[in-house]
């Protein structure tokens, strides 16, 4: 249970079943579109793992932020040989896809992708050779295709393509909901029904069901006061949740030194993922920082990056809280700013 890696059976989720019977229903049903929502490390990568192992139907799946972040690109070449790259193993079906799609060359195991290639005719021919569900992990990096319309291509066939399932997961729901335009009537997407799947923190009771229930599997014995304390630090975060019972169980760490090297680990993986945001503009690291010391009004927040790093105009600052909101760092709770990871809290409040 203590794995630190993405799932992939459905005995390795803990009190995940009904998101997953959920999302395999609207499989069954031929919904065309669903999504899978919530922020950073609660399992949305694990919840599609599952499914994509547990449904009878061919899958393919790209992460899509791990290709953008190999590729600085997420092109219609690029995401088109990561398609293909899933097809490896089909050696029949890659043979066909060759006879269907303009600008594809299959030579063994080997893809080529010439430049007049469609995504749109290999959907088309995906489509043609029956049900097939299609995946895109982190599906908000589809937003930087450049010439090459995701939006269009997704609504296209939405409408058309009636053997296709397409499953989205987005850590950055608000970037996510920008790129889709689900409510923007000149957007492709406009009024298009999407089946939602929402994954939520685990509450403080299910957290320690969840601590208990991995470390009597591993035939250890820990003191409540830990896991109450480690339930506390955690606040309800799978994926930190996880790492400290594996750092107990494979590793042999004491409680508090599990308890640092989770934080360790956090710090490397956060500066990690902020560091692009960062690169736009030095105030969204001034806005988390205020909001980990406890400013969580609008107004004090502004008030603390002005005396920090100067003045700034109301929109502009509206704009910078609310793009930390989007990319689910940061969440708004009756009017106030919380930073929802407690991980991020601590490393801007002590740094």
């Amino acid at each position: 249970m203590f794995f630190p890696y993405p799932k992939t059976k459905r005995e390795e989720l803990f009190d995940r079943e009904n998101e997953l019977e959920d999302v395999i229903k609207a499989v069954d049903m031929g919904e065309r579109l669903i999504l899978i929502l919530g922020p950073r490390r609660l399992g949305k990568s694990s919840l599609l793992n599952v499914t994509l192992n547990e449904i009878e139907y061919p899958s393919i799946k790209v992460d899509v932020r791990k290709t953008y972040s190999e590729f600085s690109s997420v092109n219609r070449y690029v995401i088109g040989r990561m398609l293909l790259s899933s097809l490896s193993g089909r050696k029949r079906l890659l043979e066909e896809l060759k006879r269907n799609v303009k600008g594809l060359s299959v030579s063994g195991v080997r893809v080529e992708i010439a430049k007049d290639f469609s995504i749109v005719e290999l959907l088309e021919a995906l489509n043609e050779y029956g049900r097939f569900i299609i995946a895109f992990d982190e599906a908000q990096y589809l937003r930087f295709g450049g010439a090459t319309r995701y939006d269009g291509i997704l609504a296209y066939a939405v409408d058309n393509l009636e053997n296709l399932t397409f499953i989205l997961t987005g850590s950055e729901v608000g970037m996510l909901f920008d790129f889709l335009r689900f409510e923007d009537p000149r957007a492709p997407l406009f009024g298009r029904y999407h089946h939602d799947v929402v994954l939520s923190r685990f509450s403080r009771d299910l957290s320690l069901e969840f601590l208990k229930s991995g470390f009597r599997e591993a035939g250890m014995r820990i003191k409540e006061g830990e896991l109450e304390d480690a339930v506390n630090t955690f606040d309800g975060v799978v994926g930190w949740l996880t790492l400290y019972g594996y750092l107990r169980v494979a590793r042999g760490l004491d409680h508090g030194k599990a308890l640092e090297e989770v934080f360790r680990e956090a710090k490397a993986i956060v500066e990690s993922e902020l560091s692009r945001l960062f690169s736009y503009s030095p105030r969204y690291k001034v806005i988390l920082k205020a909001i980990a010391l406890g400013y969580s009004r609008w107004r004090d927040i502004k008030d603390y990056v002005t005396l920090k790093l100067g003045y700034i105009n109301d929109s502009n600052f509206s704009k910078l809280l609310e793009n930390l909101v989007k990319s689910g760092y940061v969440e708004k709770r009756g009017g106030r700013y919380y930073i929802f990871d407690p991980m991020i809290e601590r490393i801007f409040k002590e740094g």
